[in-house]
Protein backbone atom coordinates (compact mmCIF):
# COMPACT_ATOMS: atom_id res chain seq x y z
CA UNK A 1 0.00 0.00 0.00
CA UNK A 2 1.16 3.54 -0.83
CA UNK A 3 0.98 6.39 1.37
CA UNK A 4 1.72 10.20 -0.11
CA UNK A 5 3.29 12.55 2.76
CA UNK A 6 2.54 15.83 2.06
CA UNK A 7 3.61 18.87 4.21
CA UNK A 8 0.83 20.94 5.51
CA UNK A 9 1.00 24.96 4.81
CA UNK A 10 0.24 27.55 1.62
CA UNK A 11 2.72 25.72 -0.25
CA UNK A 12 2.90 22.00 -0.76
CA UNK A 13 6.12 20.60 0.34
CA UNK A 14 7.64 17.11 -1.28
CA UNK A 15 5.69 14.66 -1.47
CA UNK A 16 6.95 11.34 0.07
CA UNK A 17 5.82 7.96 -1.39
CA UNK A 18 6.23 5.52 1.84
CA UNK A 19 4.87 1.71 1.44
CA UNK A 20 2.96 0.27 4.08
CA UNK A 21 2.00 -2.95 5.04
CA UNK A 22 -1.01 -4.82 3.87
CA UNK A 23 -2.92 -5.46 6.84
CA UNK A 24 -3.13 -1.86 8.04
CA UNK A 25 -6.31 -0.19 7.92
CA UNK A 26 -7.11 2.24 5.26
CA UNK A 27 -9.09 4.02 7.44
CA UNK A 28 -6.18 5.03 10.00
CA UNK A 29 -4.12 6.48 7.12
CA UNK A 30 -5.58 9.96 7.51
CA UNK A 31 -4.29 9.99 10.86
CA UNK A 32 -1.65 8.24 10.31
CA UNK A 33 -0.23 10.67 7.80
CA UNK A 34 -0.75 13.78 10.22
CA UNK A 35 1.04 12.23 12.93
CA UNK A 36 4.27 11.55 10.69
CA UNK A 37 4.28 14.67 9.06
CA UNK A 38 4.15 16.54 12.70
CA UNK A 39 7.16 14.35 13.53
CA UNK A 40 9.34 14.70 10.37
CA UNK A 41 8.69 18.59 11.19
CA UNK A 42 10.29 17.83 14.99
CA UNK A 43 12.75 15.88 13.25
CA UNK A 44 13.63 18.60 10.67
CA UNK A 45 14.23 21.18 13.38
CA UNK A 46 15.95 19.20 15.54
CA UNK A 47 18.75 18.94 12.71
CA UNK A 48 18.04 14.79 12.88
CA UNK A 49 17.60 14.64 9.52
CA UNK A 50 20.83 16.22 8.39
CA UNK A 51 22.26 13.66 10.46
CA UNK A 52 20.34 10.85 8.98
CA UNK A 53 21.35 12.22 5.65
CA UNK A 54 24.97 11.51 6.18
CA UNK A 55 24.64 8.22 7.66
CA UNK A 56 23.28 7.23 4.37
CA UNK A 57 25.40 8.89 2.25
CA UNK A 58 28.22 6.67 4.26
CA UNK A 59 26.04 3.87 3.82
CA UNK A 60 25.51 3.89 0.03
CA UNK A 61 29.32 4.81 -0.64
CA UNK A 62 28.87 8.40 -1.12
CA UNK A 63 31.46 9.32 1.15
CA UNK A 64 34.62 7.42 1.60
CA UNK A 65 35.29 7.01 5.59
CA UNK A 66 38.94 8.10 6.52
CA UNK A 67 41.24 4.75 6.21
CA UNK A 68 42.93 6.63 8.72
CA UNK A 69 40.26 6.98 11.25
CA UNK A 70 39.82 3.22 10.62
CA UNK A 71 42.84 2.06 11.12
CA UNK A 72 43.56 4.12 14.18
CA UNK A 73 40.25 2.61 15.48
CA UNK A 74 41.70 -0.83 14.64
CA UNK A 75 44.80 -0.27 16.80
CA UNK A 76 43.40 1.10 19.46
CA UNK A 77 40.77 -2.44 19.51
CA UNK A 78 44.14 -4.40 19.37
CA UNK A 79 45.47 -2.41 22.73
CA UNK A 80 42.81 -2.82 24.72
CA UNK A 81 42.09 -6.87 23.79
CA UNK A 82 46.01 -6.99 24.48
CA UNK A 83 46.48 -5.23 27.64
CA UNK A 84 43.20 -6.76 29.29
CA UNK A 85 44.24 -10.56 27.92
CA UNK A 86 47.50 -10.15 29.74
CA UNK A 87 46.35 -8.40 32.90
CA UNK A 88 44.41 -9.24 36.35
CA UNK A 89 41.75 -7.20 36.55
CA UNK A 90 38.82 -6.73 39.34
CA UNK A 91 35.40 -5.56 39.69
CA UNK A 92 34.07 -3.30 42.30
CA UNK A 93 32.30 -5.95 43.29
CA UNK A 94 35.41 -8.27 43.71
CA UNK A 95 37.57 -5.43 45.41
CA UNK A 96 34.52 -4.96 47.53
CA UNK A 97 34.25 -8.92 49.10
CA UNK A 98 38.18 -8.80 49.34
CA UNK A 99 37.94 -6.24 52.06
CA UNK A 100 38.70 -7.17 55.41
CA UNK A 101 35.27 -5.47 56.16
CA UNK A 102 33.42 -4.83 52.82
CA UNK A 103 30.82 -2.02 52.97
CA UNK A 104 27.36 -3.16 52.07
CA UNK A 105 27.11 -0.90 49.24
CA UNK A 106 29.18 -3.44 46.81
CA UNK A 107 30.04 -0.08 44.39
CA UNK A 108 32.65 1.08 47.60
CA UNK A 109 35.73 1.30 48.17
CA UNK A 110 36.58 1.48 44.81
CA UNK A 111 34.41 3.93 43.70
CA UNK A 112 35.13 6.44 46.77
CA UNK A 113 39.02 5.66 45.89
CA UNK A 114 38.38 6.32 42.22
CA UNK A 115 36.60 9.42 43.01
CA UNK A 116 40.04 10.08 44.88
CA UNK A 117 42.28 9.64 42.17
CA UNK A 118 44.08 6.81 43.81
CA UNK A 119 42.88 4.19 41.36
CA UNK A 120 41.83 4.01 37.85
CA UNK A 121 39.33 2.17 35.90
CA UNK A 122 38.54 1.16 32.19
CA UNK A 123 35.35 -0.33 30.86
CA UNK A 124 35.76 -3.67 28.66
CA UNK A 125 32.62 -5.12 27.19
CA UNK A 126 30.15 -3.05 28.98
CA UNK A 127 31.65 -3.67 32.65
CA UNK A 128 33.82 -1.56 35.03
CA UNK A 129 37.36 -3.40 35.87
CA UNK A 130 40.35 -2.27 37.85
CA UNK A 131 43.94 -3.54 37.40
CA UNK A 132 44.92 -5.68 40.25
CA UNK A 133 48.45 -3.80 39.95
CA UNK A 134 47.02 -1.03 42.33
CA UNK A 135 46.41 -2.89 45.12
CA UNK A 136 48.79 -4.32 48.04
CA UNK A 137 48.61 -7.75 49.32
CA UNK A 138 45.42 -6.11 51.44
CA UNK A 139 43.69 -4.53 48.51
CA UNK A 140 44.37 -1.38 49.80
CA UNK A 141 45.57 1.04 46.60
CA UNK A 142 49.25 1.86 46.81
CA UNK A 143 50.06 4.98 47.55
CA UNK A 144 52.68 5.41 44.92
CA UNK A 145 49.95 4.67 42.08
CA UNK A 146 47.75 8.74 43.43
CA UNK A 147 51.12 10.07 42.80
CA UNK A 148 51.61 8.42 39.02
CA UNK A 149 47.94 9.37 38.06
CA UNK A 150 48.64 12.83 39.16
CA UNK A 151 51.93 13.08 37.01
CA UNK A 152 49.95 11.32 34.04
CA UNK A 153 47.43 14.13 34.54
CA UNK A 154 43.78 14.10 33.05
CA UNK A 155 42.84 11.57 30.19
CA UNK A 156 39.78 11.31 28.39
CA UNK A 157 40.19 7.45 27.41
CA UNK A 158 41.34 6.01 30.24
CA UNK A 159 42.69 2.91 28.45
CA UNK A 160 45.41 5.13 27.16
CA UNK A 161 46.60 4.80 30.74
CA UNK A 162 45.49 1.42 31.09
CA UNK A 163 47.96 0.93 27.66
CA UNK A 164 50.67 3.36 29.04
CA UNK A 165 50.86 1.46 32.75
CA UNK A 166 51.57 -2.19 30.51
CA UNK A 167 53.76 -1.48 27.60
CA UNK A 168 57.41 -0.90 28.29
CA UNK A 169 58.56 2.58 28.51
CA UNK A 170 61.83 4.13 27.43
CA UNK A 171 62.38 6.32 30.46
CA UNK A 172 62.14 3.16 33.00
CA UNK A 173 65.62 0.79 32.57
CA UNK A 174 66.11 -2.57 34.48
CA UNK A 175 69.47 -3.86 34.32
CA UNK A 176 70.87 -6.85 35.32
CA UNK A 177 74.09 -9.28 34.36
CA UNK A 178 72.18 -9.55 30.49
CA UNK A 179 72.50 -5.61 29.97
CA UNK A 180 69.61 -3.02 30.09
CA UNK A 181 65.92 -3.43 29.23
CA UNK A 182 63.18 -1.44 29.05
CA UNK A 183 59.77 -2.19 31.70
CA UNK A 184 56.47 -1.58 31.96
CA UNK A 185 55.03 1.11 34.46
CA UNK A 186 53.33 -1.41 36.17
CA UNK A 187 56.26 -3.61 37.36
CA UNK A 188 58.15 -0.52 38.37
CA UNK A 189 55.52 0.57 41.08
CA UNK A 190 58.35 0.02 43.52
CA UNK A 191 60.59 2.43 41.75
CA UNK A 192 58.49 5.42 43.20
CA UNK A 193 60.13 8.46 41.88
CA UNK A 194 61.56 6.87 38.70
CA UNK A 195 57.65 6.26 37.65
CA UNK A 196 56.22 9.40 38.78
CA UNK A 197 58.51 11.01 36.48
CA UNK A 198 57.93 8.64 33.52
CA UNK A 199 54.02 9.61 33.90
CA UNK A 200 55.54 13.17 33.04
CA UNK A 201 57.41 12.12 30.09
CA UNK A 202 54.54 9.89 28.72
CA UNK A 203 54.20 9.65 24.65
CA UNK A 204 50.47 9.90 24.24
CA UNK A 205 50.14 7.91 21.24
CA UNK A 206 48.78 4.10 21.72
CA UNK A 207 51.39 1.05 21.60
CA UNK A 208 49.80 -2.17 19.61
Amino acid sequence: MNMALMTPGEEQGLVLPVHLPKEIDPALLPSMVAAIEKAFIVLADAGVLERADRLAELATGLVEPSLELVEERVHRMRTIHEVFAEGDWLTAEQLNALQATPPSNKAHPAADWKRRGRVFSVNYRGKEYFARYQFDALYQPLPIVKEVLSSYGEVADTWTLAAWFHFASPWLVQRDERGATNIAPKDALDRGDEVVRAAAKRVTSYVA
